[in-house]
């Protein structure tokens, strides 16, 4: 590359030698600026040799580092789509707090409070026994699809499919406390209900004839939850005897109810309307468990009309909805009272 760029020059030195020096100049001076400018060239020529050799190898580097690039965009694609691949067997809850590293993947449990939740397709085996192999895989997979997206859109942690059982909990590896966790839980199972009575509709046009009806059960209370299984095989799950109660629970609700038990009830209570069921016995458990069936959401009252405020030398408190003809009469009566004492506290 540098083989051309001082010919002018070397021309130019080769002249110069064939000269005399000029009469401003002593012979031994002149032969001295010759080797001195000769000198510089040669040196000039090797640090443009140099140059074009750092050059050469930058350029080399480069391309190296695009290949290197591209193989490492390669591996990213490679892995973004394994991790998709992976995340369909896992709730996303619990994808999240393994891939963020909030979790290890460990044999590994806690016990926590947990608001567990079953439910199952009524008379299911019989509903099999009429249906082709592909209408039947059709319409179980539109029927979890449906009821996972419900249960992820409530925040649930979807534990397993069991056929066409579906167990999942609120609680872990996500909470906002007890009492928020129950209330998204019979949301959620309430939700479910209606969106199969919408489904059947879809489900006869694949060939399904008799209808879905889902029974759920919900229960409340402390649990053992984590990574059960060996170092090969984990399986991230609930266990205990509040989780069995939960799938008594389900197996005795009636077709469409939600039954629940009295702890997710107490927790509920402000949220939902109830009937009493009967009382089921449950082993592990030393007395009979009362149950309720949710019947509906309660009417949300209006509160932004009520007043309410607590303080030092100041604490009322009122619900327009419940005023009493007499209760306003004095309170149009105390209002010039409270201007007086105000105007008064104003003076002094």
């Amino acid at each position: 590359m540098s083989g051309g760029l001082f010919k002018q020059e070397e021309a130019l030195l080769n002249k110069a030698k064939e000269k005399e020096a000029p009469k401003s100049l002593e012979g031994e001076q002149y032969q001295l600026l010759l080797k001195g400018y000769e000198k510089l060239l040669k040196q000039t020529r090797r640090l443009v040799k140099m140059s074009d050799r750092t050059e050469a190898q930058l350029n080399l580097m480069s391309k190296e580092q695009v290949e290197l690039n591209q193989a490492l965009s390669g591996q990213n694609t490679k892995l973004e789509t394994l991790s998709i691949k992976l995340s369909k067997y896992l709730s996303p809850q619990v994808y999240e707090s393994i891939f963020s590293g909030k979790s290890e993947v460990r044999v590994g449990a806690d016990r926590k409070f947990l608001t567990v939740f079953f439910s199952d397709i009524v008379s299911f085996t019989e509903i099999t026994d009429q249906l082709e192999p592909e209408i039947l895989t059709r319409s179980l997979n539109a029927y979890l699809n449906e009821m996972a997206t419900i249960a992820i859109s409530h925040g649930a942690t979807i534990d397993k499919y069991i056929g066409d059982a579906i167990m999942a909990f609120f609680g872990d590896p996500e909470t906002l406390g007890p009492q928020h966790d129950a209330v998204k839980c019979v949301t959620m199972a309430l939700s479910m209900q209606e969106k199969v009575k919408l489904l059947n509709y879809e489900l006869n046009k694949m060939g399904v004839t008799r209808p879905f009806n889902i029974r759920c059960g919900i229960n409340s209370g402390i649990c053992t939850v984590g990574n059960f299984g060996s170092e090969n095989r984990l399986d991230y799950t609930a266990i205990g005897n509040q989780v069995n109660l939960a799938s008594r629970l389900e197996s005795a609700a009636g077709v469409g109810e939600v039954l629940i038990s009295e702890e997710t009830m107490l927790l509920t209570h402000e949220h939902f309307d109830f009937s009493p069921n009967q009382e089921i016995h449950v082993k592990g458990f030393a007395r009979p468990i009362k149950t309720y069936n949710v019947t509906r959401i309660k009417e949300a009252k209006d509160l932004s009309a009520n007043l309410s405020f607590h303080s030092r030398g100041l604490d009322f408190e009122i619900d327009p909805s419940v005023l009493s003809e007499d209760s306003k009469k004095t309170i149009q009566e105390l209002i010039p009272q409270l201007e007086n004492i105000i105007q008064q506290s104003k003076n002094k």
